[in-house]
């Protein structure tokens, strides 16, 4: 039993590995966010050292991580406003305004649901809000450590669109007339 589990799980992962690196997806699109947002090569985003500067000499290599792909989605998608909870690290907010200057931050999370791009983290923002503001067109949400069935629930009610999920995290695109996929990365 035990077997076939750690079978299961490394199958899942090689899985997951391909799909980051753009093997299998089949969409245009997705494949587009994939090599360009999830694992863009070696290509230096002109919001790195901003990103790197709003971090100070304490390097944290997750927020840089995390704030980099932020930089990278917000440049793919280029929406004009973006949800960010107070009090989030500074890199973050670098980020955004990297990718456009002219960008609205929302920072209230009773108004999170009007933000073309909602990011949050965990419970922070309702579930209900975030199904909310996923009907509408051209809406995204990026969630990090998203609790047990939010990405599945949220990609249900999604009329048509992408996911793209790990374990812990997924970024959910609201795309008019594209076909509902889902894909399983590392993020």
């Amino acid at each position: 039993m035990a077997t076939s589990t750690f079978n299961f799980q490394l199958s899942t992962f090689y899985k997951r590995l391909r799909h980051t690196y753009g093997f299998g997806v089949h969409s245009p699109y997705a494949y587009g966010l994939v090599k360009r947002v999830i694992r863009p090569g070696r290509v230096a985003f002109y919001g790195y050292a901003d990103i790197d500067r709003a971090l100070g000499a304490r390097m944290i290599p997750r927020v840089r991580r995390e704030a980099r792909t932020l930089l990278r989605l917000a440049a793919f998608l280029n929406p004009p406003s973006a949800f960010l909870p107070k009090g989030i690290h500074a890199a973050y907010h670098a980020a955004l305004h990297a990718a456009d200057s002219g960008m609205r931050i929302i920072r209230r999370p009773k108004d999170a649901a009007d933000a073309a791009l909602l990011c949050s983290q965990g419970e922070f923002i309702p579930l209900e809000t975030l199904e909310k503001a996923l009907q509408r067109p051209g809406a995204a949400v990026a969630i990090r450590n998203a609790p047990e069935g939010w990405p599945e629930r949220l990609f249900s009610l999604l009329p048509e669109g992408l996911m793209l999920r790990s374990p812990r995290n997924a970024i959910i695109i609201h795309r008019p007339q594209m076909q509902k996929l889902a894909y399983e990365i590392l993020l």
